[in-house]
């Protein structure tokens, strides 16, 4: 094994998920709007919720799915007119040490001056019953025995007007997915309801809900310093992500087609997640290439209940 094959091997990294409570480029950056005629008053305890199927899990330009679909979920807690919050997310992975999903608990507070909001908190991502890989040949650690790690994170969101909105993300976690290694992400959002006339080709009761987002920043990673790397410091690839898409939001289903980004190599992508696959085929992976992701959620809260504030319930989605 060469004096690369073996930092790569030592370099297992993958990355993890969540967008966190801002969901990843995810769908954080589309506005959370329902039709007007579905809404109510902002309750002193209050709760939100989805369920969705997305064609790959991506996470920061990465897939968290080996390039397969994802079944996640959400659900969230909202107390003093949604001033505190707690939440907690699971999603479908396929990552190297084969944990039973991913599992994300969140805090924070969103303080709100006029057009100006802040979302400040803490995500704790846990990764059950993983499985470390060995090289079969030299018994070497390829991975290492624990992913589990926590972001602090600040996200500013300025409506500039009630169509257009512009935001930050700024993420930081002092031992990113248990590697022991520094990582902050930092990014600009940018978010657009479309006029319901560029859509007047559609019944009048779909054209209204379209919406065009997209998001760039920057992964500042240091050096993994575990077992599987001997204790030896490796900087890990940083790296430019970022997405742009369009997003169709119709009483409680919301669908969303987006394009991701990033400026790895094949070759960087392998040292930075581990692919397996990667120890077959040269130390390459496709796990960061440009790709576009589709995602159909069906959601709800408090605030914009949708059908379930109607009387026909459920049935009122097909009216």
């Amino acid at each position: 094994m060469s004096k690369w094959r073996n930092h790569v091997a030592h370099a297992f990294l993958v990355a993890a998920s969540i967008s966190s409570p801002a969901a990843a480029a995810d769908l954080s950056v589309v506005p959370k709007v329902m039709p007007a005629e579905a809404k109510a008053p902002d309750p002193a305890i209050g709760f939100s919720f989805y369920q969705q199927y997305a064609t790959d899990y991506n996470f920061r330009g990465v897939s968290n799915s080996a390039r397969k679909g994802s079944y996640q979920t959400f659900f969230e807690l909202q107390y003093f007119n949604n001033f505190l919050y707690t939440a907690f997310y699971t999603w479908q992975t396929r990552l190297p040490t084969r944990p039973d999903f991913e599992f994300d608990l969140a805090a924070g507070i969103r303080p709100t001056f006029d057009k100006l909001s802040f979302d400040i908190g803490f995500v704790y991502y846990f990764y059950p019953n993983e499985t470390r890989l060995v090289d079969q040949t030299t018994g070497a650690f390829l991975t290492t025995a624990n992913s589990d790690f926590y972001e602090i994170y600040a996200l500013p969101l300025y409506q500039v007007t009630p169509e257009f909105a512009i935001g930050a993300k700024f993420y930081y976690s002092p031992n990113f997915f248990g590697q022991h290694a520094e990582a902050t992400y930092t990014s600009g959002t940018i978010a657009y309801t479309l006029p319901a006339t560029w859509f007047s080709f559609l019944p009048e009761k779909y054209a209204s809900g379209f919406s065009f987002s997209g998001e760039g920043g920057h992964y500042f990673l240091g050096a993994a310093k575990t077992s599987a790397t001997g204790l030896v410091p490796f900087d890990l690839p940083s790296y430019n992500y970022g997405n742009v898409g369009i997003s169709w939001a119709y009483k409680n289903l919301l669908v969303d087609l987006r394009y991701h980004m990033t400026d790895f190599t094949k070759e960087k992508c392998f040292a930075y997640t581990g692919d397996p696959r990667g120890y077959a085929n040269g130390g390459r992976s496709n796990w960061c290439n440009d790709t576009l992701i589709g995602t159909f959620r069906f959601q709800g809260s408090t605030t914009a209940p949708g059908v379930f504030a109607e009387p026909e319930g459920l049935l009122a989605f097909f009216k």
